[in-house]
């Protein structure tokens, strides 16, 4: 069982699925996304917003989305 305090780190290619659906299908994740801001005119800070992932629908479509690391869990 995994701690709820223990971090989980995704990588590139790594297979995942979303943890509240049972029937949710299998992801590859592509890249860790993140978003620059400037809190002052010389700062800029890095912001964690999620992780990207693509999965083929059931009409083989490549989807795309940004999901939370805390509805991920490895596969």
């Amino acid at each position: 069982m995994i701690n709820e305090n223990e971090k989980i780190f995704f990588n590139p290619g790594d297979k995942v699925k979303v943890r509240h659906f049972e029937d949710a299908p299998i992801m590859y994740v592509i890249e860790k996304v993140t978003k620059n801001i400037s809190r002052h005119s010389s700062e800029n800070e890095s912001i964690f917003i999620g992780i990207k992932t693509r999965w083929f629908d059931k009409e083989n479509r490549l989807q795309e989305a940004i999901f939370s690391t805390k509805d991920l869990i490895h596969v």
